[in-house]
């Protein structure tokens, strides 16, 4: 117990802790918080909450479901779990990226990302908490009362005392809305995502190469799309501050994206089912406090344009975990937690100049001028991978890419481009 904050000090036994969410944020804290508790010899109890039935695939999860390196070092080091292979549906070892009238492939180094159906990833973390003793109670938390010794948690079908609430709950509009009424916790800002599946003949999917198709288009309301192979179908997902589904149709239509569909795809008439999430680009307001912290979407600790959620909320979970078994539970002991993530804090800054960058560069044409470029400049392509894979933080793409050297080569791109560009509307 820290003699600072009576109560507040390490989880110790006979002490409980409350996960609100079971995806791989809440799944990965309860899996860590369990094996530090034995290893300490602390008879703590964990309870995680999750309103969503994973297995049988009931509902569906609008994150595309690219684990991305090094997911197999978190899982098998960090949460001493094996990296599930039998969930692998495509291995992704490229990118393609797209403007609007150029291409460019962009060819990978090291470990390949995997294409997972999210659902049965979910599942799978969610049944390995389950064999290492975790409970995991099928419900929705619904309210929360902090008083000076403890929390009492509500949900829709039991109630219990905690010492500890962990928010793991995603950008859930309830979890949100209860974490805001108990705590002083306020959302992380976010970005719309519409998601949709087609599913071509065999042949074409056989045929369909491992890499993932990326675009910035020059549609104003899209910040970026994407083609994602799975096994059997490819998902199809943009995102922007406030894009509809007349914006996946719009985008549906442009020409570098039918390029790379089947020739014969016709949206309107296969009934397209578009599915609506949001993701974070900024960290949440008060994501943590004396006996709380939120964690993966939740707290908004992802890096920004290329967020690699899954990544991030099992780094976050382990990362909490360790700060309540090991520092406290104390607003104070929670600030350590925040340090621990400053492999993504400190790169948000060069990850919204990268965003601003891009976006603004497909809106006037300027993407053709880079994509261009990087045809000829390995150190740009390898840049541009990096960006559209996140293999990279934003910070080291720019130490790499030395602007004395870029700068020259891109102005005088960008005037043999725009020389061409004139000659061709003359013409």
């Amino acid at each position: 117990m820290s003699p600072n904050f009576p109560g507040l000090g390490p989880l110790d036994g006979g002490k409980v802790a409350v996960v609100v969410g079971g995806g791989p944020s809440g799944a990965s804290c309860a899996i860590r918080m369990q094996q530090l508790a034995k290893q300490l010899h602390r008879d703590i109890r964990i309870v995680l909450f999750e309103p969503k039935q994973f297995e049988g695939e009931r509902h569906f999860n609008q994150c595309v479901g690219v684990l991305s390196p090094p997911i197999m070092e978190i899982l098998e080091d960090g949460l001493k779990i094996s990296f599930p292979w039998h969930l692998v549906q495509r291995e992704i070892y490229n990118y393609v990226l797209h403007s609007d009238r150029e291409t460019i492939l962009l060819e990978g180094e090291g470990q390949p990302s995997f294409a997972v159906h999210r659902v049965k990833f979910d599942a799978y973390l969610l049944k390995q908490a389950e064999r290492q003793g975790i409970r995991v109670v099928q419900g929705r938390v619904t309210d929360l009362e902090f008083a000076p010794h403890g929390i009492m948690v509500y949900s829709d079908n039991e109630n219990l005392r905690a010492d500890v609430v962990v928010g793991a709950f995603g950008l859930d509009g309830g979890g949100c809305e209860l974490f805001q009424r108990a705590t002083s916790y306020q959302p992380p800002q976010a970005l719309a995502s519409i998601v949709t599946r087609i599913y071509p003949p065999v042949d074409f999917m056989k045929r369909f190469d491992s890499s993932i198709h990326a675009f910035l288009p020059g549609l104003r309301r899209i910040e970026f799309g994407a083609i994602t192979p799975k096994k059997d179908h490819l998902t199809i997902n943009i995102a922007g501050a406030q894009v509809t589904a007349e914006d996946m149709d719009a985008f549906l239509r442009l020409p570098a994206v039918r390029s790379v569909l089947p020739a014969n795809f016709l949206p309107a008439s296969l009934e397209l089912q578009y599915f609506k999430g949001r993701f974070p680009i900024r960290p949440a307001k008060h994501l943590y406090g004396d006996r709380y912290v939120t964690l993966g979407d939740a707290s908004g600790l992802l890096r920004p344009f290329k967020g690699k959620g899954i990544n991030s909320g099992c780094l976050t979970g382990i990362r909490a975990a360790e700060t309540i078994l090991k520092l406290g539970i104390s607003r104070k002991a929670f600030r350590s937690y925040y340090r621990l993530c400053d492999d993504v804090t400190q790169d948000m800054w060069y990850g919204r100049l990268i965003r601003q960058l891009a976006v603004s560069s497909a809106n006037i044409g300027w993407l053709d001028v880079v994509i261009e470029l990087a045809r000829g400049h390995p150190h740009v392509r390898t840049g541009l991978f990096h960006c559209v894979s996140g293999h990279k933080s934003f910070k080291a793409i720019r130490q790499d890419i030395s602007l004395r050297q870029t700068l020259p080569s891109l102005l005088f791109t960008g005037g043999r481009w725009l020389l061409k560009l004139t000659t061709q509307t003359h013409h």
